[in-house]
């Protein structure tokens, strides 16, 4: 059976031996922010969730020093140990490679396969970054302790920015509350969740850019709006713990009105929202804003994708 990232016994059994011939596959979920998107990046905490569609992978162990990528996103890569750089559509995965280039007793062949709807977002890089680096590091025989700390180092380094909120769901699973200090709570499951593509991304580091920018001049009052931020997402995590889902869907609601404060959420955005309000629970924008997905709780919305949470987070067999 493969292991998942809850429990110390499970994560003990991370940093067994590995039997160096073996196949290793590894899979990991997608996630969506629930709620405290922005104000994370700041220090307050926020909640996400892991959702039922996976990223997984298929390390098989070659026997000379090569490493061979294949998967839908992009042509086959084959490169030496020696010569990989973290560059190009396979950056995240060579970044996981090169954690762990001495280690490695052999090259190998990595073939992803991912079930992610590319509509919808959910994660993906952060679902990659964890399966990779989780089936690397097996093959490298290194234990998984601090695996979120070292995924959200990738991220970092490519990006530049990013709360490692994403990576945290896609390894432990389920729904938790998470800062960027990297500490992990796991919390009840929430009733309905659906999401709906507002149809155009802005990158999560242009969006940040963008605030940044016009927060100039205003430094006090985008300081007041993050703690405020901060306190509603420290509620909404407050009300899930007690499985008090009426006070949760209505900060979440409170949050909306933050987020269009802040200037991230759009007239496509808030259209999708007016409309789904008069069916949902409570509706608001998932991620960074300006484009990508708003975010159901309770009875469906017309037009909205159920997103069903994954129990489980990272599972590595062999």
């Amino acid at each position: 059976m493969g292991q998942t990232a809850h429990g110390s016994q499970r994560c003990r059994s991370w940093c067994r031996p590995i039997r160096r011939a073996a196949m290793i596959k590894a899979s990991a979920p997608g996630s969506i922010m629930i709620t405290g998107e922005h104000a994370v990046v700041y220090g307050h905490k926020a909640i996400v969730a892991a959702i039922e569609q996976r990223v997984f992978v298929t390390l098989t162990p070659r026997d000379d020093q090569r490493v061979v990528i294949r998967s839908e996103i992009a042509d086959p890569l084959e490169i030496a140990l020696a010569d990989i750089a973290i560059e190009g559509p396979y950056r995240f995965v060579l970044a996981a490679v090169l954690q762990h280039r001495a280690q490695l007793p052999s090259g190998f062949a990595l073939d992803i396969r991912s079930e992610i709807n590319p509509t919808l977002g959910l994660g993906s890089s952060a679902a990659v970054t964890i399966a990779c680096l989780g089936a690397i590091a097996r093959y490298a025989g290194a234990a998984l302790e601090d695996l979120h700390a070292r995924a959200h180092k990738i991220i970092l380094d490519i990006q530049g920015r990013g709360s490692g909120a994403d990576l945290a769901a896609s390894l432990t699973g389920g729904m938790i509350s998470y800062d960027n200090t990297g500490e992990i709570s796991p919390l009840p499951l929430p009733p309905q969740l659906g999401l709906k593509y507002c149809g155009y991304k802005t990158p999560t580091a242009v969006v940040l850019q963008r605030v940044a920018e016009d927060s100039k001049g205003r430094e006090d009052e985008i300081a007041t709006l993050y703690q405020d931020m901060g306190e509603s997402a420290q509620h909404a995590i407050d009300a899930a713990l007690t499985q008090d889902w009426q006070r949760f869907g209505a900060e979440l609601t409170r949050y909306q009105g933050f987020m269009e404060t802040l200037g991230v959420s759009d007239d496509v955005l808030d259209q999708i929202i007016a409309d789904a309000r008069t069916t949902a629970q409570a509706t608001k924008i998932s991620g960074s804003g300006l484009g990508d997905c708003v975010l159901s709780l309770g009875t469906l919305p017309q037009g909205f994708t159920a997103a069903r949470v994954a129990e489980q987070g990272l599972i590595i067999d062999g």
